[in-house]
């Protein structure tokens, strides 16, 4: 069973590994058995994801705040699998921000309680400008994630959260954001992946600009990639490369599409044994 970690023990942890030139990697899971894989892999930390909960039903990515299900009650749902299954990594939570019968502090101590160490607030600006428009006209909007992350703060909870502009991420840092990732669109690739209009180098030029803009409020900040074309470990090697990024959020591209490929070709092998 997993340990919990107050905000200055992960940040200790994490920035001890970059001291030691070691990349960060924090893969999402949506189940105990992918959760064991990734630690026994190296991940640094294991965020158990609501969207991945839906990829592993066979959905796609954009599922978790449709009217389906509550995501909360999906991290709530998974959150004894994984903590059961990991027993050194951090655990962190593809949480919701913006329920309006979810107190913060209230809901960050009921994941305290199951086990987890902290948050990754859930992207509610990945479904566009327009739905973002009506959620902050009823009071539901992205500043309700940007209030989470400074209560988890207040709290000694971790916080790595997601900025999808130069500005989200000046907004994070100043709430207290010990750790944030740039976001540049929901991952390309394998048979349920998004489209993405951005070039890899339009990847590293969205992504260097929200860090500049994060470490001008905090310099200590700890910096990571996610999404769009950033796909695979020769992407994630061409934006390190080119950025100040210290490491890489896996969402599809930790679960789906490992997933995919292995079981696809483990079937296709069964298949291909003749009988002479």
């Amino acid at each position: 069973m997993s340990r919990r970690y107050r905000e200055d023990e992960v940040v200790n942890m994490l920035k001890a590994k970059i001291e030691k030139k070691e990349v960060l990697f924090m893969p999402n899971c949506g189940s105990g058995l992918t959760a064991k894989l990734q630690e026994k892999g190296g991940a640094d930390l294991i965020c158990v994801s609501a969207t991945s909960y839906w990829r592993m039903k066979g959905q796609g990515s954009l599922a978790p705040l449709m009217p389906y299900g509550d995501i909360n009650e999906a991290i709530m749902q998974l959150a004894p699998e994984i903590v059961a299954n990991v027993q050194n990594a951090p655990i962190l939570s593809l949480s919701g921000g913006t329920n309006p019968l979810l107190p913060h502090k209230e809901h960050l101590q009921k994941l305290w309680d199951a086990g987890i160490s902290g948050i990754n607030p859930f992207m509610m600006k990945i479904y566009g400008d327009a739905i973002m428009e009506q959620m902050d006209a009823i009071g539901m909007g992205w500043d309700k994630e940007v209030d989470f992350v400074g209560e988890a703060h207040k709290m000694g909870m971790f916080s790595l959260a997601y900025a999808f502009t130069p500005e989200e991420a000046r907004i994070l840092a100043e709430a207290g954001c010990p750790a944030i990732s740039s976001h540049v669109g929901s991952t390309v690739g394998g048979m349920m992946g998004a489209k993405s209009k951005l070039s890899l180098d339009d990847a590293c030029q969205l992504s260097q600009e929200i860090f500049d803009e994060a470490r001008k409020v905090n310099p200590d900040v700890i910096l990571f990639a996610h999404g769009g074309p950033i796909k695979g470990p020769e992407e994630v090697k061409y934006v390190l490369q080119r950025t100040d990024a210290q490491g890489f959020i896996g969402g599809s591209a930790a679960e789906r599409l490992p997933i995919e490929k292995a079981v696809l070709e483990a079937t296709k092998s069964y298949k291909a044994i003749t009988r002479d």
